[in-house]
């Protein structure tokens, strides 16, 4: 047999080989559908940022240029202030309140103003004072976001009276030119067996009031399953009962982790401990299960997420520590919660953007939640997790596999990580091309949390 031949021959086996190879290539275990669309546009993440900061009652705290830079560096995409009632009686307050609202200005992130609290009679008597301080913010923004009552529907308040006051403040801003420029937000609701009543009444009687609604999430570090309880049997069963043109996109505007709330015999300040005694909010657990709850409300369709809280300071007499931010008087220390948050809002870019599913495929692993978004600009970005480490509290590097399909082809992607290397923080685990077949293979260590992004 001459040369040529045996060349010949040796080249069909091989191209027998190669199509045998392809066809045995296994199926992704995940399919990105980015045509699947779950929310139309995305408000992004972001958090609590405390108006009391630079006010007396907080110290004020040491080292607030560091503060600064850290919240502006995070670039949370929606923020939620607070306006207290005590910032017409404290001067230093009322200050401390602008300066919180041009610190989320220069984060260029989009803003919304909660009236946290009063009587409905002294709500009702000083909305007109309220659209002033709105209408003053207005000289540095084009537009905010307000909302009326924190947690309206945990104490003697009416859905009528809570109507009532909106329209008070419906009245006072026209009155003053500006309601074009106010998007008003309903509820901040919690978990109650009025939480029905109140989403009807915001639904058939303020849909020429409201652009959106909002709930609020905490569960305990132990029961972890009351995120999809509260997210998907209680808030997405009322949600799709209700006529489609009456409803409105579902913002969580609070949401985290609780621990014990004794320790040692000892009764402690909220959100308590983890098992070994570390405060909950400094701990790996509390940050991955953050991750867990951003993912699943993106799967559910929740339209903007809000951290409860970015930064240590006081809100009023009470003292409390859910922050991702620890306080001045320790430097203002970075923890595994900022990380994480800082992880989603920079590779989820620019917001208003599509969230779409990433489908599982028969053989894809149930306890790995994925899902998708597609950017304004054309990014494209996987947010996704193993919930089997909920409950680790060491680090774990245990290698789990991923395989993700349906993803532009010849597309450079970056693996971000955080906690991929234990630190609590985000590790660029560098490109990874998607190739001609549009997919993705790889690992991440069990107790991560991963974006895939191309941004």
């Amino acid at each position: 047999m001459g040369r040529f031949s045996v060349c010949a021959v040796a080249a069909a086996v091989l191209a027998c080989w190669t199509a045998a190879a392809a066809r045995a290539a296994p199926a992704p275990q995940f399919t990105f559908a980015p045509d699947q669309a779950i929310v139309g546009e995305f408000a992004g993440f972001g958090g609590q940022m405390n108006e009391h900061v630079y006010a007396d009652l907080s110290g004020p705290p040491p080292g607030l240029p560091t503060l600064e830079d850290e919240v502006v560096a995070l670039q949370p995409q929606f923020v939620r202030i607070f306006f207290n009632t005590t910032e017409w009686t404290y001067p230093d307050r009322m200050t401390s309140f602008v300066r919180t609202v041009e610190l989320a200005q220069r984060a260029h992130a989009t803003i919304l103003i909660t009236w946290q609290g009063s009587t409905v009679d002294y709500a009702l008597a000083n909305m007109g004072r309220f659209a002033d301080v709105l209408a003053g913010l207005l000289n540095g923004v084009d537009s905010l976001w307000v909302n009326l009552f924190n947690e309206p529907n945990s104490g003697t308040m009416t859905p009528a009276e809570y109507e009532h006051v909106y329209r008070v403040l419906d009245d006072a801003l026209r009155e003053r030119g500006v309601r074009d420029r106010i998007h008003f937000m309903g509820g901040g609701l919690v978990s109650s067996t009025n939480q029905t009543a109140w989403f009807a009444h915001m639904a058939s009687q303020m849909g020429d009031l409201l652009d959106a609604w909002s709930v609020h999430v905490y569960w305990n570090w132990w029961e972890p399953q009351k995120i999809d309880r509260r997210l998907v049997t209680e808030v997405r069963t009322i949600f799709a009962a209700m006529p489609a043109p009456e409803r409105r996109p579902v913002y969580v505007t609070e949401f985290g982790v609780r621990g014990s709330p004794l320790i040692y015999g000892s009764s402690n300040f909220m959100p308590g401990f983890w098992a070994d005694g570390t405060p909950m909010a400094q701990t790996l657990s509390s940050a991955f299960q953050e991750g867990w709850f951003m993912v699943r409300a993106l799967q559910f369709g929740f339209a903007g997420l809000v951290k409860w809280d970015l930064y240590n300071a006081k809100y009023d007499t009470g003292t409390q520590d859910f922050s991702a931010i620890g306080c001045g008087a320790d430097g203002w220390q970075e923890r595994p919660a900022y990380h994480l948050l800082e992880m989603f809002t920079h590779t989820a870019g620019s917001v208003g953007g599509r969230v779409a599913e990433v489908v599982p495929g028969p053989d894809a692993p149930p306890s790995q939640l994925l899902v998708g978004y597609l950017s304004p600009t054309g990014g494209t970005t996987i947010w996704g997790l193993d919930d089997r480490a909920w409950d680790i509290s060491a680090v774990s590097d245990a290698p789990i596999d991923y395989s993700i399909g349906g993803l532009p082809p010849n597309t450079v992607f970056h693996l971000v990580v955080w906690n991929g290397d234990g630190s609590g923080t985000n590790v660029d685990e560098g490109p990874l091309d998607s190739g001609a077949s549009g997919t993705l293979a790889f690992s991440v260590p069990l107790d991560g949390v991963f974006a895939l992004t191309t941004g």
